[in-house]
C-alpha cells in the first residue's frame, strides 16, 4: 500500500496557505478524509491540523513530512458543514484552519503538552544548581514541563533545560491531550443515612472541627445541598467528611430544562390571518423540496413574524428536514425562544453564549447526533453541525450583533446563512421590521423574493408618536441637568399609577460622557485610546469603553489644581437614579452591558417584567428588539441623536433602524401605545421618518444619498485596518501596502490611507484604507477579493506583517 498525499491547514492567523504532507501506511491510510485532524510537524514542531484535500498529486523534486497521527477516527463537521466552512474561509479570506477551529467548541480542541525525559543517567557534570531538576525528571518515564516549572519555577527551568539538552541529558516531545468529554451532571451532597448527630464524637466536632460541624449542620437543616451551595465551605473540611462516610454525594443527570434556565415555556393557540397564511403558503412550496430559496419578509413592527416562523417549522418537520432560527441576542429574545419551547418542546435546543462550557459540549454532540431537529441561537449558531438542514430563519436580519467584528472569522451570520443554505440546498427567509439596504437591495435585483406584512397581528392601532424638542424644553425649564421632559415625566407617573408598564432608552452606559473641569476645560483621556474616559458613578470607576482601561476619577484637575468637576452628559446609571429618585414606590431596573455581565440576570429580568414584578425598564439598544409584552403602553426615547452625527456612512440607517424598532415595542396588547422621542434636532429627516414610522421615504433618501458616492448596498467593501505601537512605521506601512493595492486594482476604487476615526486603541495607532467594488460591474465580489487574495500573498503583505497588524474586514459594517 503506497503512501497518501494530503494537504493540511493550521488553525493559526498567520499560516494562510495549505502545507502538503504524507500519510504512511504505518500511520493509516484507509479512510482517511477532508476534515479529520491530523499531527504533522510544521518547522519542526508537531502541530495539529485539519486535512483539507486527500490524493494530492506528488510535487516534483520536494521531499515531503510525514503527517504522525491522525487524531479522528471520522470527521468531527459532516461533509455539507464542512464544506460551508472552507466557502465561508474563501469568502471573508480567514485563514481556512481558523475557521474550523471556530466551529468546534473548546472542549473537543486538543491540548499540547510538553513533557520532558531524561535520555542519560549520569549526573556527575551537571552543575549542583540543577542537579534537583535532573533527579525530578529521572523520578517518572516523562515529566509535564508545565510541572517542572510549577514545581522549580521558569527562572530555573528555563536554562536548566537548555543546558541538559546541550549535554544530552534530556529530551523533550510533544504530547497532545484530548480532552475527557464529561457528562452534564447535577452534584449534591447529603447526610449519610446511617448519620447520627448526637453520637459523642460528632458532637465533640464544634470544637475539634468547626469547618466539619459547619457543614453538617447546613445539611442537618437543608437535608441536600448542590455543588455550588458546598462550594462556599472549606473543601478540605468536604473532603474529610466524605471520607468519614458522614455525607454522601450524588450525581443526577441534568435534563434539557437546565439550558433554559430563566426563559419561560408559552404555549399560545393562534388562528393566522389571511396575509400571514399566504406568506405561509408561498413559502411552504419549496421547504422540503431541495432548492435553495431566499426569502425576505418585510412586516411591520407586531405583525406576527414569529408566528409564522413556527408554522414554516412545522412544514420543515413535516418534510424530515431540520430547522435552524438565527436571533441577535438570545438572552434578550426570550419572548421568541419562550414561544418556540412552547410549542416544540424537547424538540429544540437553545444556544447562546452564556451556556458554559460542558453545556455547549453536550449540546453540541446532541445537535451532531440528530438529538434536536430544531435549534434557536445567536451569531455562532450559523456553524452548528445541525444534520439534514432544510429551513433557516433569520429574525431581525438587520441587527448589526450578528457581524462577527473582533476575530476571524470576520463573518456576517446573515451572510453566512445564505453561503450555507446554497450548500445544503435549504430555505432561507429573513425577517424584520426594518430591513437592511443590502437585503432590500437584493429583494430589488430579485436576489430575494421578498414578501410583505403591511398589517398588526392583533387588532390594537399602531402607537402615538410624537417628538419632543429639548432644546426648547431646556430654555423653557433652565433644568440642564434633568434628561426627561416634562411632559414624559407625566406620562411615566400615569402610566406607573395606571398598573401599565414603561420603555425607556437610552443609548449610552454609565453615569457621565466625561469629567469636565469647568475652570480649563480638561477631561480625563484614555492612556491607550484616543477617546475620553466614561464616569461609572457606581462603581466610582473611569472607564474606557474601548480597552477596558479602569482608574479611580481625579481629587483634583491636574492641569489647573482646581477641585470642581461638572459631569456633562447622562448615561444609564445617571438616567436610573434620576428615576429611581422620582418613582421610589415602583420597580426600575437598568439593562444595559453593565448590568447583564451576571450569569442569566437578561433572562431573569425579562421573566420578571413579564410578570409584572418590574414596572419600568432603562436600558441602552438591547430593548430596542424582541420584546413583546402587552401591557408596555409607553415607549420613551431619551436622546435620539445619540449616534446620527457618527463619522460612518450606515450612522443614520443605525439611527432610524432603534428609534423605529424601540417605537414598536408599544402598545401590543389591548391598549394603544405612546411613544415620545426627545431630540435636539426634531427637524432631521432620520428623526422625522422615524416619528412618521415612513420606512420607504428613509430609505429612498439614504439610497439616493449613497448610490453617487458609490457606498453599499450598490457597492461592496474590504476595510483594510493597520495597527501598531509606532505611528510613523504603522503610517509607512498602511502607505506602501495602499500603493500596492492601487498599482494592481483594475475596476475598483481605493481610498486612503488615513488615520481611523478612532485614531488610536489599546495603545495601538490605527490607519485605514478602504477598497470599493461596484456591484454591477463585480456582482460576486470576485474581483474585490482577488485584488486582496494577491494582496496577502505578496512579498509585500508578508514584509509589513513584522512591523504592524494588518486585519481585512470583507462587508464591514463600520469604518470606526
Amino acid at each position: 500500500m503506497s503512501d497518501v498525499l494530503v494537504n493540511i491547514a493550521f488553525p493559526s492567523t498567520a499560516l494562510r496557505r495549505l502545507y502538503t504532507y504524507r500519510i504512511s501506511p504505518e500511520t493509516g491510510t484507509t479512510g482517511v478524509q477532508p476534515g479529520q485532524r491530523a499531527v504533522a510537524p510544521l518547522r519542526n514542531t508537531a502541530t495539529i491540523g485539519f486535512i483539507i484535500e486527500t490524493g494530492i498529486p506528488a510535487p516534483a523534486n520536494i521531499k515531503l513530512k510525514t503527517v504522525s497521527e491522525i487524531i479522528d477516527n471520522e470527521p468531527l463537521l459532516p461533509p455539507d458543514l464542512f464544506h460551508f466552512l472552507i466557502k465561508l474561509s474563501d469568502y471573508y479570506l480567514a485563514p481556512i484552519g481558523k475557521t474550523l477551529a471556530a466551529a468546534i467548541p473548546a472542549e473537543y480542541q486538543i491540548q499540547r503538552q510538553r513533557r520532558v525525559y531524561a535520555i542519560s543517567p549520569e549526573s556527575a557534570d551537571i552543575p549542583e544548581k540543577y542537579q534537583p531538576l535532573f533527579a525530578r525528571i529521572q523520578t517518572g518515564k516523562a515529566v509535564l514541563l508545565s510541572t517542572l516549572k510549577r514545581e522549580f519555577g521558569s527562572a530555573t527551568v528555563r536554562p536548566g533545560l537548555a543546558l541538559l539538552k546541550k549535554l544530552q541529558k534530556v529530551s523533550e516531545a510533544p504530547q497532545f491531550i484530548t480532552p475527557r468529554h464529561r457528562s452534564l451532571v447535577r452534584k449534591n451532597y447529603s447526610l449519610a443515612e446511617n448519620f447520627n448527630l448526637h453520637k459523642p464524637d460528632i458532637q465533640a466536632l464544634p470544637k475539634r472541627a468547626p469547618r466539619q460541624w459547619e457543614i453538617l449542620a447546613y445539611l442537618t437543616k437543608n437535608k441536600t445541598a448542590a455543588q455550588e451551595k458546598i462550594a462556599n465551605f472549606s473543601p478540605a473540611a468536604v473532603k474529610t467528611l466524605l471520607s468519614k462516610g458522614l455525607i454522601t454525594l450524588t450525581e443526577t443527570e441534568i435534563s434539557d430544562d437546565v439550558f433554559w434556565e430563566n426563559i419561560l415555556s408559552k404555549e399560545k393557540t393562534i388562528t393566522l390571518t389571511a396575509e400571514q397564511n399566504d406568506v405561509t403558503g408561498e413559502i411552504s412550496k419549496y421547504i422540503g423540496a431541495g432548492q435553495y430559496v431566499p426569502f425576505l419578509i418585510h412586516g411591520v413592527t407586531g405583525s406576527g413574524k414569529t408566528e409564522i416562523y413556527l408554522e414554516l417549522i412545522k412544514k420543515a418537520l413535516l418534510a424530515d428536514k431540520s430547522a435552524l432560527v438565527l436571533v441577535p441576542e438570545i438572552t434578550l429574545t426570550t419572548h421568541l425562544a419562550s414561544r418556540f419551547r412552547g410549542e416544540f418542546k424537547d424538540q429544540i435546543a437553545i444556544w447562546h453564549s452564556h451556556l458554559s462550557s460542558l453545556q455547549r459540549h453536550t449540546l453540541w454532540e446532541k445537535i451532531r447526533s440528530g438529538h434536536y431537529p430544531i435549534v434557536i441561537g445567536a451569531r455562532s449558531a450559523v456553524m452548528l453541525p445541525l444534520s439534514n438542514l432544510g429551513l433557516i430563519i433569520i429574525d431581525e436580519e438587520q441587527d448589526s450583533s450578528f457581524k462577527q467584528r473582533d476575530q476571524e472569522p470576520r463573518y456576517h451570520a446573515r451572510d453566512a446563512a445564505l453561503l450555507r443554505a446554497v450548500e445544503c440546498a435549504a430555505v432561507v427567509v429573513m425577517g424584520s421590521a426594518t430591513p437592511s439596504l443590502e437585503s432590500l437591495y437584493n429583494a430589488a435585483t430579485r436576489k430575494f423574493r421578498k414578501m410583505e406584512l403591511i398589517k398588526r397581528f392583533s387588532e390594537a392601532p399602531s402607537a402615538k408618536i410624537e417628538i419632543i424638542d429639548m432644546k426648547a424644553e431646556w430654555k423653557d425649564t433652565g433644568d440642564y441637568e434633568n434628561p426627561i421632559s416634562r411632559i414624559l415625566s407625566t406620562k411615566i407617573s400615569e402610566k406607573l399609577q395606571n398598573g401599565e408598564q414603561v420603555l425607556l432608552l437610552q443609548n449610552r452606559r454609565g453615569y457621565s460622557n466625561v469629567i469636565l473641569c469647568p475652570d480649563c476645560g480638561w477631561t480625563p483621556k484614555c492612556r491607550n485610546c484616543d477617546i475620553s474616559l466614561t464616569y461609572h458613578k457606581n462603581d466610582q470607576i473611569l472607564l474606557c469603553h474601548y480597552c477596558g482601561l479602569r482608574q479611580r476619577p481625579p481629587d483634583y484637575c491636574p492641569n489647573c489644581h482646581s477641585s470642581k468637576f461638572l459631569y456633562p452628559g447622562f448615561g444609564t446609571q445617571r438616567v436610573e437614579n434620576a428615576l429611581k429618585k422620582s418613582f421610589p414606590q415602583h420597580n426600575v431596573v437598568r439593562l444595559d452591558v453593565d448590568s447583564t455581565r451576571q450569569r442569566g440576570f437578561s433572562q431573569k429580568v425579562m421573566r420578571d417584567f413579564e410578570t409584572g414584578k418590574i414596572d419600568l425598564i432603562l436600558g441602552t439598544q438591547m430593548i430596542a428588539k424582541g420584546l413583546d409584552f402587552p401591557n408596555v403602553t409607553l415607549v420613551g426615547v431619551l436622546n435620539a441623536d445619540i449616534g446620527l452625527f457618527m463619522p460612518d456612512f450606515r450612522a443614520r440607517e443605525r439611527v432610524f433602524h432603534l428609534l423605529y424598532q424601540v417605537a414598536g415595542r408599544a402598545g401590543r396588547g389591548a391598549v394603544q401605545g405612546e411613544v415620545y422621542i426627545q431630540s435636539f434636532n426634531p427637524q432631521d429627516n432620520t428623526i422625522r421618518f422615524a416619528m412618521q414610522q415612513n420606512f420607504a421615504k428613509f430609505t429612498a433618501l439614504e439610497l439616493s444619498e449613497r448610490n453617487p458616492v458609490n457606498y453599499p448596498p450598490f457597492s461592496r467593501i474590504g476595510a483594510i485596518l493597520f495597527s501598531g505601537l509606532s505611528e510613523l512605521k504603522t503610517k509607512n506601512a498602511a502607505e506602501r501596502c495602499t500603493r500596492f493595492l492601487k498599482l494592481n486594482a483594475k475596476k475598483l476604487e481605493i481610498l486612503g490611507p488615513a488615520p481611523a476615526p478612532i485614531p488610536k486603541i489599546k495603545n495601538r495607532y490605527r490607519y485605514l484604507s478602504i477598497i470599493k467594488s461596484r456591484k454591477e460591474s463585480d456582482p460576486n465580489g470576485a474581483r474585490l477579493r482577488s485584488l486582496l487574495k494577491t494582496f496577502l500573498n505578496s512579498s509585500v503583505y508578508q514584509s509589513q506583517t513584522r512591523q504592524v497588524r494588518i486585519h481585512i474586514d470583507i462587508d464591514p459594517l463600520d469604518l470606526l
